[in-house]
């Protein structure tokens, strides 16, 4: 009986340490998840090229109010060449605010597949969590 005892007490303790350890999460259309980060809320990058070929390449990141301390995009113009992305041009900008926002422009030229990449990083004093996003791939 006291053997009973203890499992069942060791069970329910094992119960309630798992019930107050919790996990953030957002889950996807698809049904899986992802851990949610701690310095950031949201990161993206668009891409758009207009039909004489100017590329309109941005990125956007969102940091955590009272938690973020600085934040760093590098924004990469790709192009889908030989079976590889490669770099066309890249842009840096950094800086001590919670949110950061980068646009530039490019010519492109006729007959690729383009996507913008953008490399995000955001910091609470030295830790750093960094996330890379791709916006939508654009025929041009």
């Amino acid at each position: 009986m006291l053997k009973r005892l203890v499992s069942i007490v060791a069970v329910l303790s094992l119960l309630l340490v798992m019930a107050m350890t919790s996990v953030s999460a957002a889950v996807k259309p698809d049904g899986s998840a992802d851990i949610m980060a701690l310095y950031y809320r949201s990161a993206v990058a668009y891409l758009d090229i207009s039909k004489d070929g100017d590329a309109s390449v941005e990125a956007k990141l969102s940091g955590v109010p009272g938690t973020t301390t600085k934040t760093t995009i590098h924004l990469y113009l790709q192009r889908y060449k030989d079976g590889v992305w490669e770099d066309v041009d890249d842009w840096l900008s950094t800086g001590e605010t919670v949110n950061r926002s980068l646009t530039k422009s490019k010519q492109v030229t006729k007959g690729y597949k383009y996507r913008a990449k953008a490399s995000c990083y955001a910091y609470s004093g030295t830790k750093c969590e960094h996330v890379t996003k791709y916006s939508k791939e654009v025929i041009f």
